[in-house]
């Protein structure tokens, strides 16, 4: 009886440890198609998004070599949709394209900085301003220690790199920045022009202080170019920077995210 009773308990216990190992390798398993479903809705995802910012350029070329006169070549630039037009399948995903003009905007990377003060003072003191518009300055003109690419002749006589921002977002962190005013001058900023400033689609707040050539159309576009798998929540988005040489896009930045 008690050999009988000791292999009763041991046949349980095995029973106990097999059964947690079954639960261990089940819930094992059901994580790594967890995982492997993440990665699957990731990559379509990606791949979505880069197939629409694709077929974008390839439209909007199409569409540019189709126009011999400047003015329906302006008015079609000027009417590319700022909002994500219907989502398009393709094979297990989806994507949505959006179309800026960062022309219509103040190019923080360029702009003076009486030009940038002129901005924020709309928005803060003329001290709070001045002090902003340095702060942005410094931060994109460095002063070099080896002469190399990307020098810029300061007024001074004396030579600084430049460093573009790439996210205004970036601005936040620097010394001696307003944020408020920051955040209130932001919509009319961006760092992906080039200096010139769309006057048909710029506000009146940027055209105010706007500097360089103004022209009737932008010379650079913004793809945003949103991707998904169809069932997933997870989206990947895409901003592709191109600026326009006659009737091509040549991609100048590229920025990826998962959203």
């Amino acid at each position: 009886m008690t050999r009988r009773g000791v292999a009763l308990v041991l046949v349980l216990w095995i029973v106990v440890i097999l059964g947690g190992l079954g639960a261990t390798v089940v819930s094992s398993s059901r994580a790594s198609a967890s995982v492997a479903s993440n990665l699957r809705a990731s990559a379509v995802a990606r791949y979505a998004a880069e197939s629409g910012v694709v077929a974008t350029v390839a439209e909007i070329e199409a569409a540019l070599g189709a126009r011999t006169d400047s003015l329906s070549r302006a008015d079609y630039l000027n009417g590319l949709p700022v909002t994500p037009r219907d989502s398009v399948t393709l094979g297990a995903g989806r994507f949505a394209v959006a179309i800026a003009d960062p022309t219509a905007q103040l190019d923080i990377n360029a702009a003076p900085e009486d030009r940038l003060v002129a901005l924020f003072a709309m928005f803060t003191d003329v001290a709070r301003a001045a002090q902003t518009a340095r702060a942005i300055r410094d931060a994109i003109e460095r002063a070099p220690t080896t002469a190399g690419d990307g020098r810029l002749s300061a007024p001074d006589g004396a030579l600084r790199f430049v460093t573009p921002i790439r996210h205004l977002e970036a601005l936040r962190e620097l010394p001696g920045v307003d944020v408020r005013a920051l955040e209130r001058a932001a919509p009319y900023l961006t760092v992906d022009g080039d200096g010139t400033v769309n006057r048909r689609a710029a506000s009146d707040t940027v055209l105010r202080v706007a500097f360089g050539e103004a022209r009737e159309e932008p010379s650079r576009l913004v793809l945003v170019a949103r991707g998904w798998m169809t069932g997933s929540p997870l989206t990947h988005e895409v901003q592709a920077v191109y600026a326009i040489s006659m009737n091509t896009l040549v991609l100048t930045h590229w920025r990826e995210r998962v959203r």
